[in-house]
């Protein structure tokens, strides 16, 4: 039971660190989040510690406890690692894919279009985390996924705040979700390599809009 609460208390803290539910910044009291999830101390307090190792949170001697700003260095390494690993996961994909895999991302891709048309930016973010994973879930590679979503915790807080830049359509990551997607669907390797690139290129393109539109919630 100590240990579900922990790992629920982890979870929907940094669940709403990424989604911005707490902003960068932001003091933060042990007490008030105990309230707000309907936890209780300890767990919320192991869970915080784990959180501040994970660089999502601050403490401050004789000040706090503060949500951090977005460490930009990090997020552009973490995206440099995906750019490594990712086109190499969607080859493999696209050699392995199964009739099952491509129904449920083609359900995840109508989904996505549906929450961009109803400008729902928490459930198009979290679909767009599921498609990238349910490649990785294809080859075999979860635990893969799973120690980038520990070390692309910046890079996560960048893609979920350019949701909020209103210069910046959702059409573009839809459109490229779609290409990726065919490309794997069709076993186009000559192309998915590039498509898979350019889409993760895309961080480096939109950062300087995101950034001077919300400038107090970076460093670095």
């Amino acid at each position: 039971m100590l240990d579900n609460m922990r790992s629920d208390a982890y979870n929907e803290i940094k669940y709403r660190i990424i989604h911005f539910d707490y902003v960068p910044g932001q003091k933060i009291s042990e007490k008030l989040i105990s309230q707000e999830l309907n936890l209780g101390r300890t767990p919320v307090r192991e869970a915080i510690i784990r959180i501040e190792r994970e660089g999502l949170i601050e403490v401050i001697p004789q000040s706090g406890t503060y949500i951090t700003k977005i460490d930009m260095a990090d997020a552009k390494n973490a995206r440099f690692v995906r750019s490594c690993i990712e086109p190499k996961i969607m080859v493999d994909a696209a050699v392995n894919i199964s009739d099952e895999a491509i129904a449920t991302i083609q359900k995840n891709l109508d989904q996505q279009q549906q929450t961009a048309l109803k400008n729902e930016p928490d459930n198009f973010f979290d679909l767009d985390q599921e498609f990238h994973h349910a490649f990785y879930k294809v080859v075999d590679k979860d635990t893969v996924w799973n120690w980038l979503q520990i070390n692309n915790t910046q890079l996560n807080r960048f893609r979920r705040l350019r949701l909020k830049e209103t210069e910046l359509d959702w059409d573009t990551l839809t459109n490229q979700h779609t290409a990726i997607f065919n490309a794997v669907k069709n076993k186009d390797i000559d192309d998915l390599s590039f498509l898979v690139t350019q889409h993760l290129h895309l961080m480096l393109l939109e950062k300087q809009k995101v950034v001077d539109a919300y400038p107090d919630y970076f460093k670095n």
